[in-house]
């Protein structure tokens, strides 16, 4: 049994080591979760103070407080979503540097004990596989990070309730646990329900995309004089007049510019004098006004635009004042 001075020693002694490695795990966090395209919402990291772990060895006896003790440096990683979540932390069990395992099963200590584990963020501990020599700082073989990742909802419950339940000396009154209960369910509904929200904008998103980029190919192939396109105009236009767009409108539009070749002729002219002619859905304005006259007036977005669309409707021989 390692008395308390001794374990002061060996923890004041290792405090560098411990500070760069919970760095290198940081800085891993953060590389994997850039190459997965996942942004973290908060990434941290801390060394146990010296005194708060030597309360805890007071409270609790260790055989071995240096190696058992696995949260003396921590990093802590907070993304968005639950599916953000799983994605990071499938990726760091890949890590070739670390030894690395799931500490705790939260979701068996919700079951037995809500109040107190409403959040259910992963705990892991990652350990050196060999000693390492960062900056002339030697990290031991077996040096321990613990390292959570959660949602964002799960932190805000977790600082919520971490000290004032979970740690707390005295127990909480039924009132405060009924309400913290409440709250961990809530958190576990809305994080599904913003998932679905997700799913959908990113269908819907997916979708607008491949129309624009079907639209590109469209107006590249008939206009040689390059300009800048705007993809947030051109998306905002389509999502604007969608009502008015269907999975025919792309070929009908080929079919409309071939018969009319002076539409091409027309907007390649103007490319210079107006950044509306670059984009695609001048293009597709044609068609669109062709199709639904006054409608598309009305519906239109932008009204900064309005003159090049009203060459539109006098290109085609339509009034632009109904």
């Amino acid at each position: 049994m390692t008395t308390l001075e001794e374990f002061k020693d060996r923890l004041t002694a290792a405090q560098p080591s411990l500070k760069v490695w919970g760095d290198f795990v940081r800085e891993a966090v953060k590389a994997i979760s850039k190459s997965e395209g996942i942004t973290l919402q908060i990434l941290s990291g801390r060394v146990k103070e010296i005194d708060s772990a030597i309360g805890k060895l007071s409270r609790k006896p260790y055989k071995n407080p240096m190696s058992d003790m696995t949260d003396l440096v921590g990093v802590r990683a907070v993304c968005l979503l639950s599916p953000d979540v799983d994605r990071l932390c499938a990726s760091l069990m890949l890590h070739p540097e670390w030894k690395i395992q799931k500490s705790r099963d939260t979701s068996k200590e919700y079951e037995q004990a809500p109040e107190k584990f409403g959040y259910q963020s992963h705990h892991f501990e990652v350990r050196a596989k060999i000693d390492f020599d960062i900056d002339g700082v030697v990290v031991p073989a077996d040096t321990c990070c613990e390292l959570q990742v959660r949602t964002l909802m799960q932190h805000a419950y977790a600082e919520v309730v971490h000290d004032s339940i979970y740690k707390s000396s005295w127990g909480a009154p039924t009132r405060a646990i009924r309400f913290v209960s409440s709250s961990a369910a809530l958190i576990e509904t809305a994080d599904h329900l913003f998932c679905e929200t997700m799913n959908i904008l990113e269908l819907e998103t997916k979708s607008r995309g491949e129309l624009l980029e079907q639209l590109t190919g469209l107006y590249d192939s008939k206009i040689k004089v390059k300009g800048f396109k705007d993809q947030k105009f051109n998306m905002m236009v389509l999502e604007e007049l969608k009502d008015f767009i269907d999975d025919n409108t792309l070929p009908k539009l080929s079919d409309f510019l071939n018969e009319r070749s002076y539409i091409a002729d027309r907007v390649s002219s103007r490319i210079n004098s107006d950044v509306f002619w670059s984009q695609p859905v001048s293009m597709l304005a044609y068609l669109l006004v062709h199709d639904h006259l006054y409608l598309i007036k009305e519906a239109w977005p932008f009204s900064e635009s309005e003159d090049a669309l009203a060459m539109v409707y006098s290109d085609l021989g339509k009034k632009f004042a109904n």
